[in-house]
């Protein structure tokens, strides 16, 4: 019997990507969907599920809250927390919660197809940059950017484009194409939007 998955995303776009890839394999089934806390906690209590792919940026609070309550819940199902950047406290604290794994969503399909099987069978998939936060933990993501970096690194979390950013710091886009890839080199993160969420987590 097919493998039941609740994916609790607050994007669309995301979930019905997810479904149509997940609900190909035999082994696998969507079996709902949720788009915040509160659709989540009411699709777990509608039905067990064997596997929760989890965002923890949803719109009425962090998945993190939730963890606890689904991996406890009916089923006890593998909770695996799917997001678009590794923040090191988040990585230890969706462990501590009872996370099953922890997954970046650009990861490629394989790979995904992989890390449910992995947890379903009772494993602890990881991405390997999860691995490297636990391991290897830094007491701040930030420490290790110049001030300049950060400059341009809260203006992009403001949503300032390359020009308006070179214009505040009175340096050319290409100094701030730069340091922007120095800045996501630096964070393990792969584009501006991830960069914007993590500086704001941060509190920068």
């Amino acid at each position: 019997m097919a493998a039941r998955l609740l994916i609790v995303d607050d994007h669309p776009v995301v979930r019905a990507g997810l479904r149509t890839f997940l609900d190909l394999q035999d082994d696998l089934r969507v079996a709902a969907e949720a788009g915040s806390l509160a659709e989540a906690r009411t699709a777990a209590a509608e039905q067990p599920f064997d596997v929760v792919l989890l965002d923890l940026q949803l719109p009425d609070g962090s998945g993190l809250s939730l963890l606890p309550e689904l991996a406890q819940g009916p089923g006890s199902p593998r909770v695996l927390v799917l997001t678009s950047f590794l923040d090191e406290g988040q990585v230890r604290e969706a462990m501590r919660r009872g996370a099953a794994g922890f997954l970046l969503k650009h990861a490629g399909p394989t790979a995904l197809l992989d890390k449910i099987r992995a947890a379903l069978r009772g494993e602890l998939p990881l991405d390997p940059g999860a691995v490297r936060a636990l391991v290897h933990p830094r007491e701040d993501p930030l420490a290790e950017l110049t001030t300049r970096e950060r400059e341009v690194l809260a203006a992009i979390a403001a949503g300032l484009s390359n020009k308006r950013i070179a214009a505040r710091l009175g340096i050319t886009e290409k100094t701030v194409k730069t340091h922007a890839g120095h800045v996501f080199a630096k964070l393990g993160v792969h584009d501006r939007v991830q960069a914007a969420l993590l500086a704001r987590d941060l509190g920068l």
